[in-house]
């Protein structure tokens, strides 16, 4: 079923009035060191409750910024899940660097203590958490781990605008935390991210690294920064994100309180954990989504497991070398869809996407 009658799969900020708003910036300092840029960043301090936020091009870009800014090296390693992104795992690639797959809890994407312990040695530089979609990790022991070993923790959160956990931000269990803004994130600037963090010396060496090392010829960087026009953006729908929060976790619950198959639930949510509802994740209690993925995909309901063939990332071809058998990982993605409810779902269309999965047959 295509056309009209699909389901978006991600929510497109448009407002008929920004292109007059944008018009405005024109004769402003567009660079990525301008005022305009600068005053996002406050904005963004403000709003996460930050000390220091650095605005990048990209998520991925976050990404290497926040590894740049730990003296990552070529040969180092940097413990991740297999049940993130590529656009994670990429960065690590490109510095030179050693990704160490490890495996998921049962019940989520938060590491595994036990195979975290057993996967970090004498390279590993850093690890990184990747809550995907909207959903806490318990992160209160893994930040424990991390401090005791005095490793860094890198949080991705390009999905994690907002969450909560144990009353806190998300984002202030780790040391750093990377955040995209792409077209179809959260918050969104067309593309772009930035990186949060309460140590002084990390922003530093984060704003370093994004702007070209700040050219003093001691430091290596890269030119990383955003555009102002897309930061301008951003003081835009800034604005508008805790409505987004609110509508998210109001369709989730909609769509969740007309479920009846008895072998779907909500992935489970950590204790203390509040969600972001980036998508909704159902989970099948017996095993394998793969009927329902393709039963909902045929009636015009996406999921983000077809689309980006979720599977573990040492599958994938580029990252064969470093695999890393993660068996809670491969049953968790196999088990899972992801189901959209952002903003700009009517309530006739969740409906639809409720009735759509509680006649889903052979589950």
């Amino acid at each position: 079923m295509t056309g009209d009658s699909s389901i978006p799969p991600s929510f497109h900020q448009r407002d008929a009035s920004d292109a007059t708003y944008l018009s405005a910036f024109l004769h402003r300092d567009l660079s990525g060191t301008g005022d305009v840029v600068l005053a996002y960043e406050a904005a963004l301090r403000s709003w996460f409750g930050a000390a220091a936020a650095v605005s990048v091009s990209s998520g991925s870009a976050a990404v290497m910024v926040a590894l740049g800014a730990l003296g990552l090296r070529p040969g180092d390693e940097v413990v991740v899940p297999p049940t993130a992104p590529l656009c994670t795992v990429y960065p690590i690639l490109a510095m030179g660097g050693v990704p160490v797959f490890c495996d998921t809890r049962e019940d989520g994407f938060g590491l595994d203590l036990d195979d975290l312990e057993s996967v970090v040695g004498p390279r590993t530089r850093a690890i990184i958490e990747v809550p995907m979609w909207g959903y806490p990790t318990p992160l209160i022991p893994l930040r424990a781990f991390a401090d005791d070993l005095r490793l860094p923790l890198v949080l991705d959160l390009a999905h994690g605008h907002g969450i909560r956990l144990s009353g806190r931000p998300l984002w202030t269990y780790g040391h750093l935390a990377t955040f995209s803004t792409h077209e179809s994130k959260f918050l969104s600037t067309g593309e772009g991210g930035f990186i949060l963090t309460d140590d002084a010396d990390l922003a530093k060496a984060a704003r370093r690294f994004s702007r070209r090392g700040g050219l003093n010829g001691r430091h290596l960087g890269l030119s990383l920064t955003l555009c102002g026009l897309q930061a301008a953006l951003g003081l835009r729908r800034l604005r508008l994100l805790n409505e987004h929060l609110r509508v998210r976790g109001q369709n989730a619950r909609h769509i969740l309180k007309q479920l009846t198959q008895p072998q779907l639930q909500e992935l489970p949510v950590t204790s203390g954990g509040e969600p972001n509802y980036y998508f909704l994740v159902l989970r099948h209690r017996g095993g394998s989504a793969h009927d329902l993925i393709e039963q909902l995909a045929a009636q015009g309901i996406p999921s983000d497991i077809r689309r980006y063939r979720c599977r573990p990332l040492y599958e994938f071809p580029i990252l064969s070398a470093y695999r890393h058998p993660c068996e809670n990982a491969r049953r968790l993605l196999g088990s899972m869809t992801t189901i959209p409810v952002h903003p700009s779902l009517t309530t006739t269309e969740l409906d639809r996407i409720a009735a759509a999965i509680n006649h889903v047959s052979r589950l």
